[in-house]
């Protein structure tokens, strides 16, 4: 019996003596990846490529598939790595540390020829991209679709699909103020527009699109795309009254992401794909 009680005794100690083992090994290992994550966390500089057409060459924003696949290719035989807009905000906010020499890829718009020939490659080659849509034509494509590969955009149902391949995160480029018309281009401002009468405007187009996107896709965009690179301060405090955590302003080699600077993240600017500069010519300047 002394005997029984003496084993049960030791195997408790032993069984103690695992689990305190277990429990330093768990601490250190936690406090190592902790610190190596603060190591890591440093300002970055990160190029962001805009695309808008994948069609065989019809002007200067159009790209063939073709040529968007080249990209693609170079990016992965060059150690680049395609990240998301909730990986940037994660890493300015959260201290996540991004992947090497990460760069980000972004279409405007929502045009079809980027479902069609964009994102087959996309998880052909395990890229990743940021698609800004424009709501009320993405509205109208859904109600009245036909194919239409040169002008035509993506409906709902497509947006869908390529957000639950997780490879794709999608803007906000207005509901309907994509455009050029009475004075405004794009969102901006006016010249001697009553500040209060814009933001209500800006505030109800821009929501309206956000309340869009969370009806058919569960979410809502943290991001928001300038048309025409118009840009605007006023807008952009309305956007932060309205919760976004982002947005592309004007155009731009590269960015210098410091973690912790939310500013930074509200004037992300761009490098613009055209024919005649592929990818490889960007990232190379």
């Amino acid at each position: 019996m002394k005997n029984s009680r003496r084993d049960v005794c030791i195997s408790l100690k032993k069984f103690l003596s695992v689990l305190l083992l277990s429990i330093i090994l768990l601490t250190a290992t936690a406090d190592a990846a902790y610190t190596d994550n603060t190591a890591q966390l440093q300002p970055i500089e990160l190029p962001i490529i805009m695309y808008h057409f994948l069609v065989d060459n019809k002007g200067e924003h159009h790209i063939s598939p073709g040529e968007f696949e080249r990209d693609l290719i170079f990016l992965k035989e060059n150690g680049y790595n395609t990240i998301g807009i909730s990986e940037l905000i994660a890493f300015v906010h959260e201290n996540r540390p991004l992947p090497p020499n990460p760069v980000m890829l972004t279409f405007d718009d929502g045009y079809y020829n980027n479902y069609v020939h964009g994102f087959p490659l996309l998880l052909k080659h395990n890229s990743k991209a940021v698609i800004s849509i424009i709501g009320d034509h993405t509205d109208i494509w859904s109600k009245n679709f036909y194919e239409d590969l040169e002008s035509g955009h993506m409906t709902w149902e497509q947006i869908r699909e390529i957000v639950d391949s997780g490879l794709v995160e999608i803007g906000n480029h207005t509901y309907s103020m994509h455009l050029i018309k009475h004075g405004r281009k794009g969102c901006r401002r006016k010249d001697g527009e009553n500040l209060l009468d814009y933001q209500r405007l800006f505030g109800r187009d821009v929501n309206r699109l956000q309340v869009r996107v969370l009806e058919e896709c569960g979410f809502s965009p943290a991001l928001f795309a300038f048309p025409y690179h118009a840009v605007c301060e006023d807008a952009i405090h309305v956007l932060q009254i309205l919760g976004f955590r982002a947005a592309f302003t004007g155009s731009g080699k590269s960015n210098t992401i410091t973690p912790g600077d939310s500013d930074c993240l509200f004037d992300l600017k761009r490098t613009n794909r055209s024919r005649l500069r592929p990818a490889e010519a960007i990232l190379q300047q």
